[in-house]
């Protein structure tokens, strides 16, 4: 099950204080060599995330990921509450280590 879904832009959302302040969030970046941009992608929106920028750039409620490409595979760099990042890292390399079987 999807930990979020992607934010619709509704003007709610911009006048929200919560999804206003980076006090509550956490940065924090993961290598996963073998993996491709085009995997990593599909493995975020298993988590609910939906695209921004194709191959690059996806968004979910309360957290957000870029994907950068290596010569190894990707580097996933997320941007997440301090209460979903734990389970998003989790969950992540669950399901990157499944898609790279």
């Amino acid at each position: 099950m999807p930990i979020s879904a992607p934010s619709l832009g509704d003007a709610e959302d911009r006048h929200d204080p919560r999804f206003q302040s980076d006090e509550m969030y956490d940065t924090e970046s993961m290598d996963f060599p073998g993996l491709t941009p085009e995997q990593a992608e599909t493995v975020l929106k298993r988590l609910g995330a939906g695209v921004v920028d194709k191959l690059e750039l996806v968004e979910g409620i309360g957290w957000k990921a870029s994907i950068e490409a290596t010569a190894e595979g990707v580097i996933i760099h997320f941007h997440a509450h301090d209460e979903l990042i734990d389970d998003l890292l989790r969950r992540f390399e669950q399901q990157a280590e499944r898609e790279l079987k």
